[in-house]
């Protein structure tokens, strides 16, 4: 059967209340395919095998990360709850386990689908983990700078949510970020819980870019370890790579060229480096690709 389904249900058309069946396909598996037509039953897993579905995903994960089977197979586990119109916690837990999965493959198109049902699920009443959710909406904003989002969902927020630890680490990166104040936004980066380190993983090399302008911009030289410790970089080597790979790995004279030694000893040369630092800066705030919508 060709299945023409988009997972933002009634996006292709659909009446899914008037398709709404109960299915008895008793595969644990089976391809995503897109619904362009009704549905038949006999193509779609009922309710008692979908959660035995979920449970060997699960297993599989751990075992063998094929991230491409896995995301097909949860595809079309969500279109079968999606189909039958099953709406409870089981399928809340389904999202948020595959929007989990997405943010660990940096596939941020699934990440996207997931936290969009997941939304309008969380408003319905149905029970899961909103807050840490809510976080993962606030770092995303964050990474595609949509502002006006960002200052409307904070807005709506009360005292006790905000407080919520996720929901608090999420703000206080946003407020970092507003105040460009790098050393408070790479030890939040360090510390980051849940899966939001995956998130902040997209923006954080626009904000080290940031960053890099305002240093070297207020600085004649700067130690390749001072960079690394401020920038949250693993060690020297890391940040040299960085500057590198961005054409700005200008150093003061007389300094070591190669080896792990040598780059802990060498000295940035700020004026120097400053000029292609902007532009390349101004190139990734230009460029943000918003991959999907919430």
């Amino acid at each position: 059967m060709s299945v023409g389904y988009t997972e933002d249900e009634g996006n292709n058309g659909l009446d899914w209340d008037r398709y709404t069946i109960v299915g008895t396909n008793e595969n644990l598996f089976r391809n995503y395919l897109r619904l362009t037509s009704e549905p038949d039953p006999r193509d779609i897993r009922p309710y008692r095998i979908l959660t035995q579905t979920l449970a060997e995903l699960k297993k599989r994960w751990k075992q063998d990360p094929n991230y491409h089977w896995i995301c097909d197979q949860f595809k079309s586990l969500r279109q079968d709850l999606t189909v039958q119109r099953i709406k409870n916690e089981f399928t809340v837990e389904v999202y948020e386990i595959h929007a989990r999965m997405a943010l660990e493959a940096s596939d941020l198109v699934e990440y996207n689908q997931c936290q969009s049902a997941l939304r309008h699920l969380y408003e319905t009443g149905i029970k899961g983990h909103s807050e840490e959710f809510l976080a993962y909406r606030i770092l995303y904003l964050l990474h595609v700078r949509n502002r006006s989002d960002l200052n409307r969902l904070i807005s709506t927020l009360t005292p006790q949510v905000k407080n919520v630890p996720a929901v608090k680490h999420a703000l206080a990166v946003q407020r970092a970020v507003a105040t460009s104040n790098y050393h408070a936004l790479f030890t939040l980066y360090s510390a980051a819980p849940n899966m939001g380190p995956y998130l902040m993983d997209h923006f954080i090399e626009r904000e080290r870019l940031g960053a890099l302008c305002t240093m070297t911009k207020a600085y004649i030289t700067l130690p390749l370890t001072f960079i690394a410790k401020e920038l949250a970089f693993e060690d020297a080597s890391q940040a040299h790579s960085f500057l590198f790979n961005h054409g700005a790995a200008q150093y003061a004279a007389s300094q070591p060229n190669n080896g792990s030694r040598g780059d802990s000893a060498r000295v940035l040369d700020c004026k120097q480096a400053q000029p292609r630092l902007v532009q390349v800066y101004e190139e990734k705030t230009r460029r943000v690709t918003i991959q999907g919508a919430i």
